[in-house]
């Protein structure tokens, strides 16, 4: 069996910060293409592949409202749209992979963390955490877990709303940091571009192996 796999992209445009502090990366329009080219792969593999919101761009409820309004009434309809997903294919055929940058601060500042990074909720299930054990897995193996320890689990816990709400296995990976100036030309090379996409790739082809 194949899994159906449902794919995140990172906030809207209009979230502040979340770039680097040069300008050259956006997280928004970085996560965007990464998970475009991932769609396109996995299809071409034979999954059904779904994500959760593909624009950018707030619309007019979101527009007359705060960011952080903003920000809520995105994440409840990524949640609402992934969890539609798992009520029609069976929650137990999913799974949900939420795809950003990570940053070591907010000051607009170069900092010196470095390295990928995956996360599940507190309370994840054992399949939601072998997803992310299968990353950590993989990114070590592609060399990309930079200059920070990774916890004995093999992954980090964070109560973020679209782990905590979505109904099936999901994990959000941190993709490098926007924040480190090596990271930031890493990504932004076609080599770079395409290491993170084989990371996501091996490590969903390896959980739907072991999990069918």
């Amino acid at each position: 069996m194949k899994h159906t796999i449902i794919l995140g992209t990172a906030h809207l445009s209009t979230t502040p910060g979340k770039c680097s502090p040069d300008g050259r990366l956006r997280e928004y329009a970085y996560s965007r293409e990464i998970v475009f080219k991932l769609e396109t792969a996995l299809k071409a593999l034979g999954y059904t592949v779904f994500v959760d919101y593909r624009s950018a761009e707030p619309d007019a409820r979101m527009h007359a409202r705060s960011w952080r309004a903003a920000q809520r009434l995105e994440l409840a309809r990524r949640v609402r749209i992934v969890n539609d997903i798992c009520t029609r294919y069976g929650t137990e055929k999913c799974i949900y992979v939420s795809i950003h940058l990570n940053a070591a601060g907010a000051d607009g500042k170069w900092h010196r963390a470095r390295g990928f990074s995956v996360y599940v909720c507190p309370d994840a299930s054992n399949d939601a955490r072998r997803l992310a054990s299968l990353f950590t897995s993989t990114a070590k193996s592609m060399n990309l877990t930079g200059n920070r320890s990774i916890p004995p689990q093999n992954y980090w816990t964070s109560n973020l709303y679209v782990l905590r709400h979505t109904l099936c296995p999901a994990v959000l990976t941190e993709n490098l940091f926007q924040d480190n100036r090596d990271d930031v030309d890493f990504l932004l090379s076609d080599e770079g571009r395409q290491a993170i996409v084989n990371l996501h790739l091996n490590a969903i082809e390896a959980y739907s192996k072991c999990c069918r």
